[in-house]
């Protein structure tokens, strides 16, 4: 449990141990992310808030070529170049825990507390790799606001050239008015088609099925409010990374006037687009 307690003249008195707070929070996190999941996680990063840390881009070391027997290979370097990222701390917001609360109502309280703060954790988290993917290269034009065909997927897929083997990509994320467009799209839904998923229709987790083999999920974070429009991205596998400094971090302050305590929990990490070529964004304002 997150919490000790004891009881005086009736009255209860918490104990709040923040590491095991923490620890709450993060167990809530994870059921809380859609695009987060799909990002990679490069590690412990070093430095403090307001740095600057480099995400590593590797360069193609370019086609094979022929030889003739006997002759020499020859080498190259591998070259990596850096996709500088600040580094940023985020706070949930705080909760008061009164001493007076029944031991089962505070129970409750720290729960839906943790739960809580990890959401708001988990959402920021996610709205920050959604605003690095939307800084892609890789556009296409839809021709009606919160709608896609399946010949306007395809024409995306077209800008991954031969490059588009299902297992490469992560996922379809769109914003949920999307839904409607997959649900009546035959290349979706139709099991006469054999690459429609028979569990297509049955929302799991926000996906809504697979597409030519590559999971749909639902994102109401992707919402360019500037235009009044949802947003689809195809993701592919090691387009997005983010390095985390800690785990949600947990603090209390007791305020002893009013017998109560402050429940405070931060995270500090850095996000980025380290593939370029990875991600397709989806809408009609392309240059938005």
């Amino acid at each position: 449990m997150a919490n000790t307690y004891t009881t005086v003249n009736g009255l209860n008195q918490n104990v709040i141990v923040p590491e095991l707070f923490g620890d709450l929070v993060r167990s809530k996190i994870a059921g809380s992310v859609k695009v987060a999941p799909l990002a990679d996680n490069l590690g412990v990063l070093s430095g403090e808030v307001g740095e600057t840390v480099n995400f590593p881009k590797w360069a193609y070391i370019g086609d094979a070529s022929d030889i003739a027997p006997g002759t020499a290979m020859t080498t190259t370097q591998m070259r990596q170049t850096m996709s500088p990222a600040t580094i940023k701390m985020v706070a949930a917001p705080g909760i008061e825990v009164y001493d007076y609360e029944s031991l089962t109502a505070l129970g409750r309280a720290i729960d839906e507390g943790a739960s809580q703060q990890g959401v708001a954790i988990a959402r920021k988290l996610d709205a920050d790799l959604i605003a690095d993917a939307l800084t892609t290269p890789f556009k296409k034009q839809l021709a009606t606001v919160n709608t896609i065909t399946n010949d306007e997927l395809l024409s995306a897929m077209e800008l991954y050239g031969d490059d588009r083997d299902t297992q490469e990509f992560a996922a379809i994320v769109c914003h949920s008015s999307f839904a409607t467009s997959f649900f009546k799209m035959d290349q979706f839904v139709k099991n006469d088609y054999t690459h429609v998923d028979g569990a297509n229709g049955t929302i799991t987790n926000g996906e809504i099925g697979r597409w030519m083999g590559i999971p749909v999920v639902l994102s109401d974070r992707l919402y360019d409010s500037a235009n009044q429009e949802g947003i689809l991205l195809i993701v592919k596998k090691g387009s997005l990374a983010y390095m985390p400094k800690e785990n949600p971090f947990a603090e209390t302050e007791r305020v002893a006037s009013k017998r109560l305590t402050n429940v405070y929990c931060s995270q500090v990490y850095a996000t980025k687009l380290v593939k370029d070529d990875g991600i397709v964004r989806c809408q009609t304002v392309v240059g938005a």
